[in-house]
């Protein structure tokens, strides 16, 4: 059988459900394949809307990985996101669980098939939970997403997100190749002590995202607004009068810490599509009674697209002369508290 990993692209759990798959391919697929057979599997990312509008095309020796499963039968499945949790039976293969991280579970379901775990691999199961589910402590952000004066002795997480800096470059091409050819590399253990990757000098690639997320937070400080009603932080990237650096999730939360939820705007022109990212105070996730997983689905049915994701976290793709019609219907939405829960 030709087998391809498609998983989700531009994404730290995707890149790390794809070498858990293939660090445990025989344990987890129950095959045969050598070591060389299975790093020259193709690695193809992609993103869930891809798959909700209909633009990938399925095999039957697809390893479907962090994204919506299709009505097309693949060889195996795996997902932890609230919108993709099937309503029957699943079929072989096929795995979903709410998760913090689907790269976590996939480690679940290898030690269950019967892998055995070091201590290297227990801590980069904590890290990537920890970043896809954005469990982190103020601490943490700092030491993640802050520029510092010294750069030793990473921790799991530190690590994590200096490797996911080498694909969220603003070269979408750039990012692609990256992420495809450290996973067609000779694989480490983890990606936390994977030679081939390492020689790629991901502190390169971290260092220029720290400073571009400084000279984002300067710019995005001009229009960054709060909705006190709504408990909600708003950023409208339409008001930008310059793009300028690389967006981060977290400094809403940072900047308003009074702040329950966040929604952020931004027009994709050569597509005329709006994406949108909603979330709630990952310092308190308590302040979160709105279903945001499915108040995306919503906006999705209601604007002309699609969304999904987590209780807490999500994002949708809508037409783009709809984004006001969206914005105001999500700020109502947190105002009155009424969407799943």
């Amino acid at each position: 059988m030709k087998y391809r990993i498609i998983t989700h692209g531009n994404c730290t759990d995707g890149f790390c459900s794809a070498f858990t798959v293939k660090h445990f391919f025989n344990v987890l697929l129950g095959t045969k394949l050598t070591e060389a057979e299975i790093q020259e599997i193709p690695v193809l990312g992609v993103q869930p809307q891809d798959i909700q509008q209909g633009k990938v095309i399925f095999s039957e020796g697809d390893i479907v990985l962090d994204l919506p499963h299709h009505h097309k039968k693949v060889f195996f499945w795996c997902d932890h996101h609230l919108t993709t949790k099937p309503t029957e039976k699943l079929p072989e293969n096929y795995h979903w669980k709410a998760a913090p991280s689907c790269t976590g579970f996939l480690i679940e379901l290898a030690v269950a098939a019967g892998a055995k775990l070091s201590k290297e691999a227990l801590e980069f199961q904590k890290a990537i939970d920890i970043n896809d589910s954005a469990a982190y402590s103020k601490k943490d952000i700092k030491d993640c997403y802050y520029k510092r004066k010294n750069y030793q002795l990473h921790s799991p997480l530190q690590k994590l997100t200096m490797i996911g800096a080498m694909f969220s470059t603003r070269d979408r091409i750039l990012n692609d190749e990256i992420f495809r050819t450290l996973l067609t590399s000779e694989l480490g253990e983890t990606p936390l002590s994977s030679q081939a990757l390492w020689c790629l000098n991901p502190l390169m690639f971290h260092k220029a995202q720290l400073e571009s997320f400084e000279l984002w937070r300067k710019n995005v400080d001009t229009y960054l607004s709060y909705d006190a009603e709504a408990q909600c932080v708003v950023q409208d990237d339409r008001l930008a009068k310059i793009n300028v650096g690389v967006p981060d999730r977290f400094y809403s939360y940072m900047k308003f810490p009074q702040a329950s939820y966040h929604v952020n705007l931004r027009i994709i022109e050569e597509e005329k599509k709006a994406r949108l990212g909603i979330g709630s105070n990952i310092f308190h996730k308590d302040r979160c009674k709105v279903n945001i997983s499915e108040l995306c689905q919503e906006v999705g049915k209601r604007f002309g697209g699609s969304g999904g994701g987590h209780f807490a976290v999500g994002g949708a793709v809508i037409k783009a002369d709809k984004a006001d019609e969206a914005i105001k219907f999500i700020l109502e939405a947190f105002k009155k508290g009424n969407i799943g829960g």
